[in-house]
């Protein structure tokens, strides 16, 4: 899984120092209550540190798509019915952990 960061703009920069406007700047961010998503990487978190006075971040975490699912077009009719029903069968899956989890909810 790769780590993406949500990263807010909550209180403005008027009045601030030139350094932290740029580094707004640099982040993408162009108006308050604007938000941009960015790689979790050293540099980032460097930036945001910086101006933490003036943002709200939240961690975002993403899935790394399969080898199969990550083919465009398949080459025949036989792996484009066999890649649907993988997608089938893991959307079965998936509602019945969401089933199961609101069955737990409502316990």
């Amino acid at each position: 899984m790769t780590n993406k960061l949500r990263i807010t703009q909550v209180r403005s920069a008027i009045g601030r120092e030139f350094d932290q406007k740029g580094t707004l700047k640099a982040l993408g961010i162009r108006k308050l209550n604007s938000t941009v998503i960015k790689e979790d990487t050293p540099q980032i978190r460097g930036m945001i540190r910086k101006i933490r006075h003036l943002l709200v971040v939240e961690e975002i975490k993403e899935k790394k798509t399969t080898s199969q699912e990550k083919k465009a077009k398949p080459r025949s009719t036989k792996e484009k019915s066999k890649l649907e029903s993988i997608q089938e069968e893991k959307s079965k899956k998936e509602m019945k952990k969401r089933g199961k989890a609101k069955d737990d909810e409502a316990s």
